[in-house]
């Protein structure tokens, strides 16, 4: 059988602002959803159930103040200090402004961007940050070309990383070592630490998961929000939310899973040394049915054989 992740939200946290939350906290698109191929996340805030991996595509219908809007999907300027649509990639606002992913609040993804203010002595890449209100305000302390990312709910507070730059056909990162996440393509690009899923080589409180939004095909560091669960056949909903060297997966993968449940914490495995605890489990390949990438050939995850 081919084996699928549960429908779960990545939580990416907060692409352009938002952040990853704690889970339950409700956040913002993560991905998944049973094709890893494709991935709806929003506002780079993690949740139990949300939307990381599945960047959203459609645009934004944007209810800031600005003026002079020139198309559908364009950007306008700022007047009397006002916020107003822009242009994430061209970064087009006014001195003392930035271009931010917003959301209205309640909505679960970034739905299009803004200017928002950039505040004296922001913070630079890797520093703490705040944002205003809750993620999907745009609004935090981070510098000009940077988002207040891996958001926790409880306070608001985050780690400023860098937007992508360059345009959607050519983009880049800062950090060699970086990817550049399409959390929500045309809104949110966020530049998120490479890694290993086999050696869980992530900053602490951080696991190396699949960036849906590229089809699987890279790993990138995000924020953990197990707390106390998450551990190997716990029930899950987002891929966040199960301790590092685990991912959320189709609960009929594992006779330890409760059944009645669409995801649960299956462990990442070595085919080259497979090493599985689960009754009957086999270490497959995590690509099984897609196209393998070179870099993580060996990669695979603990499952029932189909």
């Amino acid at each position: 059988m081919m084996h699928k992740p549960a429908r779960i939200l990545t939580l990416l946290c907060a692409a352009l602002l938002g952040g990853c939350s704690d889970p339950g906290a409700g956040v913002t698109a993560a991905p998944s959803t049973d094709d890893p191929s494709t991935s709806t996340d929003s506002t780079g805030s993690t949740t139990v159930a949300p939307t990381t991996g599945e960047p959203t595509t459609g645009t934004t219908t944007g209810t800031t103040t600005g003026t002079s809007t020139t198309s559908d999907d364009a950007t306008t300027s700022v007047t009397d200090g006002e916020e107003a649509m822009c242009d994430v990639w061209q970064q087009d606002c006014p001195d003392g402004y930035k271009c931010m992913a917003y959301a209205p609040e309640g909505e679960p993804a970034f739905v299009g961007n803004k200017c928002t203010p950039v505040i004296q002595n922001p913070g630079k890449v890797g520093d703490p940050c705040i944002v205003e209100d809750g993620w999907w305000t745009g609004v935090d302390d981070c510098d000009y070309g940077l988002a207040c990312w891996n958001i926790n709910h409880d306070d608001n507070t985050g780690q400023c990383v860098a937007l992508c730059s360059g345009t959607e056909d050519s983009y880049d990162c800062p950090g060699s070592a970086d990817i550049c996440v399409f959390w929500v393509p045309g809104i949110a690009h966020v530049c998120l630490q490479g890694c290993d899923p086999l050696l869980q080589d992530c900053p602490d409180a951080q696991g190396c998961l699949p960036d849906w939004a590229s089809g699987g095909q890279q790993f990138v560091c995000l924020a953990e929000y197990s707390f106390e669960e998450g551990q190997e056949f716990d029930p899950c909903q987002f891929s966040n939310v199960c301790d590092p060297g685990l991912l959320c997966w189709g609960s009929d993968s594992a006779l330890e899973c409760d059944q009645d449940i669409g995801g649960c914490c299956l462990s990442f495995c070595d085919i080259t040394d497979p090493q599985c605890t689960g009754e009957g489990a086999e270490c497959v390949s995590f690509y099984e049915g897609r196209e393998v990438p070179p870099a993580f050939a060996d990669v695979g995850i603990c499952v029932l054989p189909g």
